[in-house]
């Protein structure tokens, strides 16, 4: 089988450099690059290295705006990136997957994404994620209206910040969460919050002032001047908001304060320039993209016309709305097919690993896991009874002079033969013992959180059924030795620790008379029962 690529692979090494430095300059580029590292990963790469590709491809998709893809792709591969040392990748998946189903109104599933984000940036010291992901949670509770969870969250991007090394990145993480801040408080008419958390913004900015340009910070000032009733500064900043938002060329940049915005512009009746943000947002928004936009926009003209009594525009906003609901519902059609067409296609596809991985890992004369699986085995079950400190059993079992059945009987014969006994311990196995080929006559059987005397019972089935197997192909005085060891991992142990164990009990039986099998809770056992 030809070597799986994996994530070290000197071709997909380049490849990822090459992404990397596509990301955040070159949206087209950095699309075509994490196609290419896809294509490549499901040709034959490992399921890591398929995971990896998918997340890369879903977070292109994502900063390319197409969010249905990137849906996808991200959700295919995010649970086995989690599961790597891929932290800073599992950590952006995550909060692009809380803002795709936050946009789409599943609020609960938003939140779980941001959570699962924000957990691992904090477990692996992701200052700059973890800031992220909680100013996007706290923006999430912000539109539900969860403003004293907004506020917890707020500050525990802020906390953050303390340990952030770039200084203009910071600044801007603790500006704009303070700019968060203030109008969070304001929501709550706790004035001398908002004014402790309006000082520490304008502290900020006064040494970084470029960030007077920024839109949140302008809404800030907006919201506080209308608050205290200070009407010619309010004047002002609603007119830095405006700047800002005709400024911006990507609607979906600043969209969470835009909204904000036009609530507050409606409250106070200013429909003129609303109409005037509406057709800018239209102008820079095309028809067939983010169509949630331009729902957005003719439910708050419908409001508009609905008031004001022009009946002819409203009549239009409403065959609009509608027809952008179609649209949507049209869109949401084809993003279901698509999305099921990749989905079987990567079923069929995992499907083919699945027989070229058996193939890989079978014995191919017994049919059952050959030695390389055994040994992938033996590291996982030994992890696992070390940390639920269950029992561990390991079995190495023989056929007693195999030699001779293959010298008297014929290679063919003795073949059957190992085929009989693969299908007694097949019979045994279950989701607590696993079997496996060591090779030639010796095969091997763990068996997991068992006592004694269940590891012991087996030990007789498979004495006892051998013996029949025997008499069935004519195989007079056929017999196996056994030798296993059994107890809970101990500080040190290692896998390889049970297989000799097993191994040196094995060869005690073989010492000893043959035919019999004998159970151990270490090796050291042997030589007391050397002296009995």
């Amino acid at each position: 089988m030809e070597e799986l690529r994996n994530k070290q692979s000197p071709e997909v090494v380049e490849l990822i450099s090459e992404i990397n430095k596509a990301r955040g300059t070159d949206c087209e580029k950095y699309l075509d690059l994490a196609c290419d590292l896809f294509d490549l990963a499901h040709e034959c790469g490992n399921e890591v290295l398929k995971d990896y590709a998918s997340c890369v491809l879903g977070d292109a998709c994502c900063q390319r705006g197409d969010f249905s893809q990137a849906l996808f792709y991200l959700s295919a591969g995010v649970k086995g990136i989690a599961k790597t040392d891929e932290y800073l990748l599992a950590c952006r998946c995550y909060n692009e997957l809380g803002i795709i189903f936050g946009s789409e109104s599943h609020y609960i599933t938003s939140e779980e994404y941001f959570i699962n984000a924000i957990d691992i940036a904090r477990a692996h010291r992701l200052y700059s994620e973890e800031v992220v992901a909680c100013t996007n949670f706290a923006s999430l509770c912000y539109e539900m209206d969860a403003f004293k969870e907004a506020l917890e969250y707020s500050y525990r991007a802020i906390e953050c910040c303390t340990f952030i090394e770039d200084g203009k990145l910071k600044n801007a993480f603790l500006a704009t969460n303070y700019a968060f801040i203030v109008r969070l408080y304001l929501n709550l008419d706790y004035l001398r919050q908002a004014n402790e958390a309006y000082v520490m913004m304008e502290r900020i900015v006064e040494q970084n002032p470029l960030f007077n340009q920024i839109f949140s910070i302008s809404l800030a000032r907006f919201c506080y001047f209308l608050y205290i009733k200070d009407q010619l500064n309010s004047q002002i900043m609603k007119q830095k908001c405006l700047d800002a938002f005709y400024s911006c060329e990507d609607c979906m940049l600043y969209f969470a304060e835009t909204k904000s915005f036009i609530k507050l512009l409606m409250q106070n009746s200013e429909y003129a320039e609303l109409d005037n943000m509406f057709n800018h947002l239209e102008k820079i928004t095309p028809e067939d993209d983010y169509i949630d936009i331009h729902l957005f926009i003719e439910n708050f003209r419908i409001q508009i016309y609905t008031t004001v009594g022009d009946d002819k525009k409203l009549m239009q906003s409403l065959k609009n709305y509608q027809a952008y609901n179609e649209r949507k519902n049209e869109g949401n059609k084809r993003s279901f097919i698509t999305t099921l067409r990749l989905r079987s296609e990567l079923a069929q596809e995992k499907i083919q690993n699945m027989f070229l991985l058996a193939a890989a890992e079978t014995d191919s004369l017994t049919g059952i896991a050959n030695r390389m699986k055994m040994n992938a085995v033996a590291d996982e079950i030994f992890e696992l009874a070390s940390k639920e400190q269950k029992n561990l059993a390991v079995e190495m079992m023989d056929v007693d002079s195999f030699k001779l059945v293959n010298d008297t009987y014929g290679h063919a014969k003795g073949d059957e033969l190992l085929v009989h006994i693969s299908g007694i311990l097949k019979g045994i196995s279950d989701n607590k013992i696993f079997v496996a080929r060591y090779g030639g006559d010796e095969f091997i059987v763990f068996y997991y959180d068992m006592p004694d005397k269940e590891v012991l019972a087996k030990a007789e089935e498979i004495k006892t059924k051998v013996k029949e197997v025997g008499k069935k192909l004519n195989l007079h005085n056929l017999s196996v030795s056994q030798g296993i060891v059994n107890h809970v991992p101990r500080p040190l142990n290692r896998a390889w620790d049970y297989l000799n164990a097993a191994d040196l009990t094995l060869y005690y039986v073989k010492n000893h008379g043959k035919d019999d099998y004998r159970l151990v809770h270490r090796a050291t056992d042997l030589e007391t029962l050397d002296c009995n």
